[in-house]
């Protein structure tokens, strides 16, 4: 009877780490040896969820860190030019990095985060919604958007938001 009953709990925690994130949609891949401006993200603006105040610079430092692991790929934080939880454009982020001097762009926004209290046995969770653009013209080079929950307590909502990135990372 005990096997039943972990095969019941591990099974379920099995399948759960093993979803897939959503894929990138890339359009056009960013050319080896490209600087990429990486705006800091716009802060969740879910009322009352506390954890969204500076939601936006912990993903965009996040995701500038991680693309930099990149090969061929330096990626740049960079301030936000507006408050952290106003809408930024893509074409204001454009706009605004092409003047700074870059190539590319990452314009984001968090659209969830959420911190539990250690083992209190309720799940983290990040969501977030990431383009990739070309200052030249504007155009979307890759875009991706996710929300995660955590399978168990045992993880944050930055390292949701870390693997995101490295998702990101790996198809640009």
């Amino acid at each position: 009877m005990r096997r039943w009953n972990l095969a019941a709990i591990a099974i379920p925690l099995l399948l759960a780490a093993c979803a897939s994130i959503p894929p990138v949609t890339v359009r056009e891949h960013v050319p080896q040896g490209s600087q990429v401006a990486v705006i800091m993200f716009r802060d969740c603006t879910i009322t009352g969820q506390e954890d969204c105040d500076g939601s936006g610079l912990t993903a965009g430092s996040i995701f500038a860190r991680v693309l930099s692991q990149r090969p061929g790929v330096q990626a740049i934080p960079v301030n936000r030019p507006v408050d952290p939880k106003a809408q930024l454009s893509d074409e204001q982020a454009v706009s605004y990095a092409k003047a700074k001097g870059y190539a590319y762009v990452v314009n984001g926004d968090v659209v969830d985060y959420y911190r539990v209290a250690p083992m209190t046995f309720r799940t983290e969770r990040a969501g977030v919604s990431v383009r990739v653009l070309r200052t030249a013209d504007g155009q979307v080079m890759a875009f991706f958007s996710n929300r995660a929950n955590s399978a168990t307590n045992f993880t944050t909502p930055d390292a949701l938001l870390e693997d995101m990135a490295k998702h990101v990372a790996q198809a640009m």
